[in-house]
């Protein structure tokens, strides 16, 4: 029997747990929101641009990991290593580019596979099988809970975007990018607990 692990609410299970694994997260966003600001002084701007994408992929990566441990005790330091990051890039660079596909053909077919393909990146961390299918299931044994969360996290990434570009028109430079940063991987490590609490409640996860 699967064990429900929100509750009334996924997302404020998410953000009270994911103090569980403050320390990591908080590593792997100030190294990120370091490199990410470090980079707009960088050229040529294929280079910053190949370092910000790997960059961004393993911290991606990393919080994902502490996400889904912060979700059923507390994470430290030592939990940022052991993962598979090889078979979690692929399935997420994959993802990646399914979605931007999607975008590149208007704004809501990217929503929406965004949307249907959700749990990939929890899926791809735990070590299922096929990420995909496990998405699928965890979508079926959880419907309403996955619309719902997908509706909040759609509106929390507006907010955040909305924010980043007032804080790039009125700031700008290094500070409003490290700023930027900063906030969006500690957003991430909120969003992406929730996420694996919701995933981790269904028959997916077993």
């Amino acid at each position: 029997m699967t064990t429900q692990e929100y509750g009334i609410s996924v997302l404020a299970t998410g953000f009270a747990r994911m103090w569980r694994g403050v320390l990591p997260f908080l590593v792997v966003a100030l190294v990120n929101a370091l490199v990410q600001a470090s980079l707009l002084y960088l050229s040529p701007f294929w280079l910053a641009l190949g370092i910000s994408a790997a960059v961004l992929l393993i911290s991606f990566a990393l919080i994902t990991q502490i996400a889904v441990r912060s979700v059923s005790g507390r994470s430290g330091l030592a939990d940022l290593v052991g993962g598979d990051l090889l078979r979690f890039s692929l399935w997420v660079i994959g993802w990646t580019l399914v979605v931007s596909a999607g975008f590149a053909l208007y704004f809501w077919p990217g929503v929406l596979l965004l949307a249907l393909t959700a749990f990939i990146p929890v899926a791809a961390v735990t070590g299922a099988r096929n990420p995909l299918a496990a998405n699928f299931r965890a979508i079926r044994a959880r419907p309403w809970r996955w619309l719902v969360t997908v509706l909040i996290t759609l509106l929390v990434v507006l907010v955040v975007w909305l924010a980043s570009a007032l804080t790039a028109f009125f700031i700008g430079g290094w500070i409003a990018a490290f700023g930027t940063w900063l906030v969006i991987g500690f957003v991430a490590a909120w969003l992406l607990t929730a996420w694996s609490a919701l995933y981790r409640s269904t028959p997916a996860a077993a």
